[in-house]
């Protein structure tokens, strides 16, 4: 799998001008780290159980503040105007609109995720491959062509020459996650590292030829980039510490 890291401007110059930030109001989020100014952070919905362990693991001198969603939203809530620290989307494209708006100072690829195929408990549409959802009797379920996961849905079926026959549409990858471990749909195209946190609730998955799996940017705002703590944790996302937890949640690390 290959990286992409953007030529974006060093933070080596803002930095040396930056306020240390005091006296912010009590955090919304659930982080435990030490107290210190909020960090808000916009996150995609695949990145949820990860979202949840750096709330936990992060001491950095700041307390998220977090915010779940489609890639796809979260781009849509900083163009109408909402404050975010650190914005990370589940592939580089979900973030164009809001580099055309000059809203990013820095940003690095943080982490990686192939797309594979989950089957409900039990398999009751007895779904052997990825053509099997050419099937009029297969319910099949996939993200919209607008979110990243629909965007990694479409290059991995358009890879293998299948075509949806009865599919649902959903706006996040943890939608698509619902509705098969629910039963709703028979089988669905996701990250792996969904598939993987479903394993308790019955959900299997197929691995497929992912031609290029997703890379995963951790973008630092403008404004985040104006405060101290918000520019640390960008920093940490990089490190050894952030590193293992997505690896642990079945996360691919650039350069490895």
């Amino acid at each position: 799998m290959r990286f992409i890291r953007r030529n974006l401007p060093s933070l080596a110059a803002s930095a040396a001008l930056m306020a240390v930030v005091a006296g912010c109001s009590a955090p919304a989020g659930s982080g435990t780290g030490a107290p210190g100014p909020d960090i808000t952070v916009f996150a995609a919905a695949s990145l949820t159980d990860v979202i949840e362990a750096m709330n936990e693991a992060y001491d950095g001198g700041g307390r998220l503040r977090t915010n779940l969603g489609s890639s796809a939203q979260l781009g849509s809530q900083l163009l109408s105007g909402a404050e975010a620290d650190v914005v990370i989307t589940a592939d580089l494209e979900a973030l164009d609109p809001v580099r055309e708006k000059g809203l990013i100072a820095a940003e690095q690829v943080v982490a990686g995720n192939s797309t594979v195929l989950v089957l409900a408990p039990g398999n009751p549409g007895e779904v052997a491959t990825l053509a099997d959802l050419s099937s009029e009797t297969v319910q099949s379920a996939v993200c919209a062509a607008s979110v990243p996961c629909g965007r990694a849905a479409a290059r991995v079926l358009d890879s293998a020459g299948v075509v949806l026959s009865a599919e649902s549409r959903e706006d996040s990858v943890r939608s698509v996650l619902t509705k098969v471990a629910t039963g709703q749909a028979d089988a669905g195209l996701v990250y792996q590292t969904d598939a993987l946190s479903a394993a308790n609730r019955g959900v299997t998955y197929l691995e497929l030829n992912d031609p290029e799996p997703n890379q995963y940017p951790a973008a630092l705002t403008v404004e985040g980039a104006e405060h101290e703590a918000a520019v640390g944790f960008y920093e940490w996302l990089a490190g050894d510490e952030a590193a293992r937890i997505f690896r642990e949640a079945g996360f691919r690390i650039p350069g490895q």
